[in-house]
């Protein structure tokens, strides 16, 4: 399950440039993002592990980029976290993978949310303010990945008096639905609509055959963990970061 599912996030947030290298997975991306910009050791490899640490410092550096491992239990080999940790890499972000069967799923129809397949001004400017990306850079590099999933996608606004107070997107490969962003303006938090928006993305994920919903959450962001206990989301494999001092 932990293959498929970084698989598929991998696709539904895709980075500038992907450089295989030996059973890992070198994502790049402007720096926008940890899960675009890090090193996934996905698959079983054969070059000393130093030398494949040393290589990959050396390509993040040139592109003036810090140098991020996105680890699993999963990640090949079994000794790369402790490797990295010696190496003065530091522990990052650690966040909860979470699955849901959508036979399990209760369905509710939500109000005043507004459903799209193509991404447009209306949503991305919504997703930019709920989200408080204030860098144009940022923005820009967002915008691109945006435009750059191949996967089928469904975007969800919530509204109130027709201004979008919170956003959010799924992403369908393979009979599942990744979730992934999000996001309530701070001024309406704390009164369901992340749920409303959630809610939206799997009624039409349900409605396409889709069987599995994911979505990950970082460890200790309570109000999140709460909704998706709530929804019936159960761990199914945790990931974190490791940085470069």
């Amino acid at each position: 399950m932990i293959k498929t599912i970084e698989e598929l996030s991998m696709n539904a947030w895709p980075a500038f440039q992907t450089n295989l290298y030996d059973g890992w997975v070198l994502r790049f991306a402007d720096g926008y993002t940890k899960r675009a910009n890090s090193i996934n050791p996905l698959y079983n490899s054969t070059i000393p592990l130093d030398q494949k640490i040393a290589c990959c410092e050396t390509k993040y550096m040139r592109q003036n980029l810090p140098v991020v491992f996105k680890l699993t239990l999963g990640s090949f080999p079994k000794d790369i976290d402790s490797n990295l940790k010696k190496k003065g890499y530091a522990k990052l972000d650690e966040t909860s993978v979470r699955v849901l069967k959508m036979s399990r799923y209760s369905r509710r129809k939500p109000e005043d949310v507004c459903i799209e397949k193509n991404l447009n001004n209306d949503w991305f400017d919504g997703f930019v303010k709920c989200s408080n990306i204030a860098n144009t850079r940022d923005q820009l590099s967002a915008k691109q990945i945006m435009d750059n999933i191949v996967g089928e996608v469904i975007y969800v606004s919530k509204k109130i008096e027709e201004n979008i107070i919170g956003c959010g997107l799924g992403v369908i490969e393979r009979c599942h639905v990744g979730i992934f962003d999000i996001v309530v303006d701070k001024n309406y938090r704390g009164k369901g609509y992340g749920q409303d928006i959630i809610d939206g993305i799997l009624n039409t994920a349900a409605n396409k055959g889709v069987n599995t919903a994911y979505l990950q959450v970082v460890v200790g962001n309570l109000p999140a963990e709460k909704l998706y206990d709530k929804l019936g989301f159960t761990e199914a494999y945790r990931y974190w970061y490791r940085k470069k001092s």
